[in-house]
């Protein structure tokens, strides 16, 4: 540890730390654009300056490495005149136009010029005019007027992403970032150039025009789209619409990154693709009456000692803590026997990096989990043509499908679907509209997406990360531990009435 001094009070911070890292962990912001704790320094916005004792000129903070008895200051009047004069040369070619860009609420050169600025400019030459909405491929878009020449995107390609598809051309006042060639962005990690551009330069496609930011909620949340379990942000609107991920800190899974395809994972999870409302043949029901009809199906099998006709279709996008709920009640109490699912072993066994950054060959977010919690009950699994065949067979006649969202589940399950005859009683918990669909004679109960659950999930290293979402979108959505519950209740109620002859 070291000992250093910043603004005349004393800290003790880990020998080494970046001085930007060392005042932010201490609540003393250190105004910077080039900087990011995850790319390489360029010293370029020289807008970190501070005093360092013992040296006559103002330095940069970025470059600076805490050790014992280093002593600066951040607030002084000449740190604060060459901070001005740094945010003014940013702006003098900028176009101003904060209400029209996504990245109000959000931007740095709207943070420091209310914190370091507020003065009269002194640049009378007119603006260099630069090309705007530049279309850089599938998910973004730049505004080289915006651009202040930080070089984050660059330094991202070439040292993270390894693409090199970003560079500074042209000299002086010309100078502007763009794609060699002006060939559009490719590869799996294209928008996280937007995420650590400081200001509106660079744009996400998908985001761009939505909504403004300051309207937003955030929760955290783990990435549901491979076995990585990258850990995100989830930015919704009142708990009623999701409109982006981005990726959250953890130097041990994802780092400050995420791919393209596991941001855009929150679609599942909107009204467009949601199972709303319990349905039966399509058509809606209250919820406590759906519960009761299966309850009362089930006690038909239980009370009559064919629990060796019930199937349950699982996967490891359930949480350890629905899996339990569920393998609760099933396994223990209504001794259920018949579980099927895909190949998990198998998916675990090849898992591997398919890029050699972060995305990974298994798709699901918690396949070491899965295993581990069917274990722990003792479950065997079959498999799907399996579960096909015993449909056919007659010999499974009730039917309980946990489908997650997405669209995997409802190609592995279109065979399942057709083997399926009007005597079968079949029951899908789910958030997916399109499994409602797929099994149409179903009795169908909405259940939580993964962005909105509370739990765990374990990743391909076979670290537990915790989701703690903690909001719901949809009234008649409830939690699969909520909806087990409510099973059981209405299950033993059930047996009581017939007990009672009530």
């Amino acid at each position: 540890m070291a000992k250093i001094t910043i603004n005349g009070k004393e800290l003790t911070v880990a020998d080494g730390t970046n001085l930007v890292d060392a005042a932010e962990e201490h609540g003393i912001d250190i105004p910077h654009y080039c900087y990011h704790p995850g790319l390489s320094i360029a010293g370029q916005c020289r807008m970190c300056y501070v005093e360092q004792e013992g040296n006559p000129k103002l330095q940069v903070a970025c470059n600076m490495k805490c050790s014992d008895g280093l002593k600066v200051t951040t607030d002084s009047a000449r740190v604060k005149d060459a901070v001005k004069w740094s945010l003014e040369f940013h702006l003098v070619n900028h176009p101003i136009d904060c209400p029209i860009c996504d990245q109000a609420g959000e931007c740095g050169l709207q943070d420091y010029y209310m914190k370091h600025g507020q003065y009269q400019s002194e640049m009378h030459e007119d603006k260099v005019h630069k090309e705007k909405v530049v279309d850089l491929g599938d998910n973004v878009v730049l505004d080289k007027e915006r651009c202040i020449l930080c070089s984050r995107c660059v330094r991202f390609t070439a040292e993270v992403s390894k693409t090199n598809e970003f560079g500074i051309f042209n000299r002086g006042d010309r100078s502007v970032i763009g794609t060699v060639d002006d060939k559009p962005l490719t590869g799996n990690y294209t928008v996280n150039t937007v995420d650590i551009c400081p200001v509106g330069a660079l744009t996400s496609k998908d985001f761009r025009f939505e909504q403004r930011v300051w309207f937003l909620d955030s929760a955290e949340s783990v990435c549901n789209g491979c076995s990585k379990g990258c850990n995100v942000f989830i930015h919704h609107k009142k708990g009623r619409h999701i409109y982006r991920l981005k990726p959250r800190f953890n130097e041990t899974v994802n780092s400050y990154w995420m791919c393209d395809k596991g941001r855009y994972t929150y679609k599942d999870s909107n009204y467009d693709r949601r199972l709303t409302h319990a349905k039966l043949l399509g058509v809606d029901l209250p919820h406590d009456e759906a519960i009761s009809m299966w309850a009362a199906d089930l006690n038909v099998f239980t009370s009559t000692e064919r629990m060796d006709e019930i199937g349950v279709y699982l996967t490891p996008n359930q949480t350890n803590e629905e899996l339990s709920a569920l393998l609760e009640l099933f396994v223990n109490k209504f001794k259920i026997t018949k579980f099927f699912a895909e190949d998990v072993e198998g998916l675990v066994k090849a898992d591997s990096a398919v890029d050699n950054f972060l995305l990974r060959s298994d798709p699901y977010p918690n396949s070491k989990g899965f295993l581990e919690t069917l274990k722990k009950f003792g479950v065997k699994l079959g498999s799907l043509s399996d579960m096909a065949q015993s449909i056919e067979k007659q010999r499974l006649m009730h039917l309980i499908f946990v489908v997650p969202e997405g669209q995997r589940q409802i190609t592995q399950l279109t065979g399942v679907a057709e083997a399926i005859r009007p005597d079968h009683f079949v029951v899908v918990l789910t958030p997916n509209r399109f499994a409602q669909e797929l099994f149409a004679s179903s009795l169908s109960i909405p259940t939580l997406s993964h962005f909105e659950k509370t739990g765990t999930v374990v990743n391909h290293g076979g670290l537990a990360q915790k989701i703690s979402s903690n909001f719901k979108m949809f009234k008649e959505a409830f939690s699969i531990e909520s909806v087990m519950k409510q099973l059981a209740d209405a299950q033993s109620s059930g047996r009581k009435k017939e007990r009672t002859g009530s």
